[in-house]
């Protein structure tokens, strides 16, 4: 008798991102409940399994959701506010100074609601979040949409280059992050979004905050958070403070770590890069925001040497004010393509770096590898469908470079996660996406209407 199943989705091409890295043509991907159960040739499947529900996957690729490690919710908010010409330092504290500091705990839940819509209909299903203002708010109101994700409280206790806006002493911030921890340690909407510890970095954090909150995150399972050597300020201050380098600093008081997940660095030497790896760090890419904001990512990155030396590198959209777009199939493609003209060398990076970074390097940079990030028997069924039958992908030779190169967000149509369907034919179904977007258009007037601010650009709004 064959074996019973819940949904088969059958006929597609199947990239698995599994040890071996099997990519089935004709392949097929079968799902009981929250799990996978089996990864193969479809004709191997049809002979093992009975469905409740068989998809017609021809056309189509199948492959594990991607982890969009390192976003922002309440930044959404400020997306189109800040002045194009601001880079690094100035356009930071411009968007912190003028607008974060008006918002409300309704406009992170819809500006979380609106980017993770974002992300989700270009086929992410698993998030970090770089931090929340109003954490207990924002976990409880974004976790309807029924995605599996990571978020934190915002927090940090020193200025920096005049960036003071909504500092704390480092008791209040130590205090209240473990009070977000205990209060969801389990996780929220049956434990799909859990709590971690975020601290912002970038030089505005003491070391005992960094020590102290590695600490909690050790203490209570979880991933410790945090940008990092994003700029040339931020490492010149750290020098002067520490006397070492952002990376050697956090290594050298010994909060580095596998559960550490460290978001940008730029600006990272090859010693950084060894210490990296002694610790099992893992590095978060996120090439848009580079790119826009001026971190000097052309001259200074260093992520071809990190992946060389074995350095989990994970890649994130980025906040809708430096980045802009939550489309992790253009993030794949910036991380791809990149390397290849800024060391000079078409070798140097490739298709498949850019998927695993979006995949399995994601899920290990939150310790959920065991979990998700590949198609494999026993893993989570977050799985997402992607429509081949358009222009861009023909002729069709090579599934895995027409993804990064050629593909775009829009063509993901089908989203499992947790082995619940959660968009259909590029339908959400777990919110009203009109309901979302209208209260975010909303909210977004009365945010400019109290921020006193002009729209920028050089041409007129009439």
């Amino acid at each position: 008798m064959k074996e019973k199943v819940d949904i088969v989705l059958s006929g597609g091409t199947v990239i698995t991102v599994d040890p071996r890295r099997r990519v089935y043509r004709d392949g097929a991907v079968a799902l009981r409940g929250a799990d996978i159960v089996a990864v193969g040739k479809r004709v191997d499947l049809d002979g093992r399994f009975e469905a409740r529900e068989t998809r017609d996957c021809r056309n189509k690729l199948v492959m594990p959701g991607f982890v969009n490690s390192h976003l922002h919710f309440y930044h959404t908010m400020h997306r189109g506010l800040a002045p194009e010409n601001l880079g690094g330092w100035l356009w930071s504290n411009y968007v912190h100074g003028k607008i974060a500091t008006i918002l409300t705990a309704e406009d992170e839940v819809y500006g979380g609601l609106v980017v993770l819509l974002e992300t989700l209909k270009s086929g992410t299903t698993t998030f970090l979040e770089a931090g929340s203002y109003n954490p207990a708010a924002v976990i409880e109101g974004v976790s309807r949409i029924g995605m599996r994700g990571l978020m934190g409280r915002r927090s940090f206790d020193q200025a920096i280059l005049g960036h003071s806006m909504l500092l704390e002493d480092t008791d209040t911030c130590l205090r209240e992050n473990e009070k977000f921890l205990k209060a969801y340690r389990d996780g929220y909407n049956g434990g799909l979004i859990k709590a971690c510890v975020d601290v912002v970095g970038l030089g505005r954090c003491t070391n005992r905050l960094y020590l102290e909150s590695k600490k909690m995150a050790d203490h209570y399972g979880t991933t410790l958070n945090l940008h990092l050597a994003g700029m040339t300020e931020e490492v010149t201050d750290t020098r002067m403070k520490t006397g070492y380098r952002p990376v050697e600093n956090m290594y050298h008081i010994g909060a580095l770590g596998s559960n550490v997940v460290l978001v940008h660095m730029v600006h990272v030497t090859d010693r950084e890069i060894r210490m990296l790896k002694e610790t099992s760090t893992n590095v978060v890419h996120c090439p848009s925001t580079a790119l826009k904001l001026n971190y000097e990512l052309s001259s200074k990155g260093r992520f071809p040497e990190m992946l060389e030396h074995g350095v989990n590198v994970a890649i994130g959209s980025d906040a809708a004010d430096c980045s802009n777009f939550a489309d992790m199939i253009r993030t794949m493609y910036l991380a791809a393509a990149l390397p290849k003209d800024y060391r000079n060398d078409a070798g140097i990076s490739c298709a498949e770096d850019a998927i695993e970074m979006a995949t399995i390097n994601g899920a290990k940079a939150i310790g959920m590898d065991k979990e998700i990030g590949s198609l494999e028997p026993g893993k989570k069924a977050d799985v997402i469908v992607i429509n081949m039958r358009r222009p861009e992908w023909y002729p069709n030779y090579s599934e895995v470079q027409n993804l990064v190169y050629s593909a775009s967000g829009d063509a993901v149509e089908t989203v499992y996660i947790n082995g619940r369907l959660i968009m259909e034919n590029r339908r959400v179904l777990t919110v009203d996406e009109n309901e979302v977007m209208d209260r975010c258009a909303d909210l977004g007037k009365q945010v400019l209407a109290r921020s006193g601010l002009q729209v920028p650009g050089k041409w007129p709004i009439l």
